[in-house]
């Protein structure tokens, strides 16, 4: 698998995963409790993944997810239809459930950054089985946790 880095998504560079087991996490992935009955996310899921693992996720953009994804090619109008926007933050919102449950000791993360549609897909050092849960679910959810605002004062 290539360890480049597109436009919009990225393979990590250091250790990138392999495909196959990038392929072995996604259905794992897709087979729990976050996306098992969840058919849309799995399908925008399993369509990002394989577009990245490719080399093509410089093209992931809204037009071709909708028109792949959600099969809306012809009569698709981003400023009308907020359908791939919506299912992606739904993705974003499964994703980090999964990592805080039963993902949270998996090698390879899946990560799905907001304002785009490329996912980054990376390998996570192994800890401490003692502290693997604790350290780890901490470095997961600061990655989904949105900014914080200051109070005002």
């Amino acid at each position: 698998m290539p360890s480049e880095e597109t436009e919009s998504g990225a393979l990590s560079r250091a250790n990138p995963p392999d495909s196959a087991e990038v392929r072995r996490r996604l259905e794992q992935i897709l087979a729990s409790t976050a996306f098992s009955h969840a058919p849309r996310a799995q399908q925008f899921l399993r369509f990002v993944i394989e577009e990245t693992l490719a080399g093509r996720a410089g093209g992931l953009k809204e037009p071709l997810v909708a028109a792949r994804v959600f099969n809306l090619s012809g009569r698709f109008d981003r400023r009308n239809n907020s359908i791939v926007r919506a299912e992606a933050s739904h993705v974003r919102r499964r994703l980090r459930d999964y990592y805080l449950g039963a993902g949270s000791s998996d090698p390879v993360v899946i990560e799905l950054p907001r304002g785009g549609y490329a996912p980054i897909i990376r390998t996570v050092a192994a800890s401490k089985p003692a502290d693997a849960g604790r350290g780890q679910l901490a470095a997961l959810w600061s990655l989904f946790r949105p900014g914080k605002i200051a109070p005002r004062e």
